[in-house]
């Protein structure tokens, strides 16, 4: 002899279907959820990208070391920055300080500019120009009598709040039409030198 199911077991079974329905909704609708957030916060930290400083080009016309300590520069930099952002924004202005062998020599001031979203941007060159007292030890001295005789000098530059730019091996030209052989080099946000 079979036995019905009582009419309470009956409902109780839908219920349970029901219910478990239910559940793989809501797990389905919280992954989803959290898929979306996890999606929207990478595009906004993506979207949020500090600026990255290259310089593009560098040439020295003149870089005398004197006995009496007075170094006497002519020094080009030809700086590009990198919005990484879709959003527009705003430099400056920019403080540069060029050094050597731990000596600042030189600074220079760059006006505010605009940088548009998702684009490299080309400022105006920066010179630097004039004499300065600095100290190089006995080590020092050979280090600049080689770069004079490569013809290639090993200089850093500070951006303010923006960077650094260590290592630069600036070429002396003697002629300002002919062309730099100066490699591009990327700034870092991190200090790691004597600048």
């Amino acid at each position: 002899m079979s036995r019905k199911p009582s009419p309470s077991n009956l409902s109780q079974g839908t219920v349970d279907g029901t219910c478990n329905l239910l559940g793989v909704f809501c797990i389905l609708l919280l992954l989803g959820l959290g898929f979306v957030i996890c999606f929207g916060i990478s595009l906004l930290l993506e979207g949020y990208s500090e600026v990255e400083f290259i310089i593009a080009d560098a040439s020295i016309t003149e870089f005398n070391f004197t006995s009496d300590n007075t170094l006497y520069y002519n020094l080009k930099l030809n700086i590009s920055v990198k919005n990484p952002n879709f959003e527009n924004q705003y430099m400056g202005p920019i403080h540069a300080i060029s050094s050597y062998k731990g000596n600042k020599f030189a600074a220079a001031d760059m006006k505010r500019c605009k940088l548009y979203g998702r684009t490299t941007n080309l400022l105006k060159p920066v010179m630097f120009y004039g004499n300065s007292l600095i100290k190089l030890n006995a080590q020092k001295l050979i280090e600049y009598d080689n770069e004079s005789r490569l013809g290639i000098f090993n200089l850093d530059l500070k951006l303010n709040q923006y960077g650094y730019c260590l290592g630069l091996k600036v070429p002396m030209i003697s002629n300002e039409n002919l062309e730099s052989t100066f490699n591009v080099t990327k700034c870092s946000r991190e200090y790691q030198g004597s600048c």
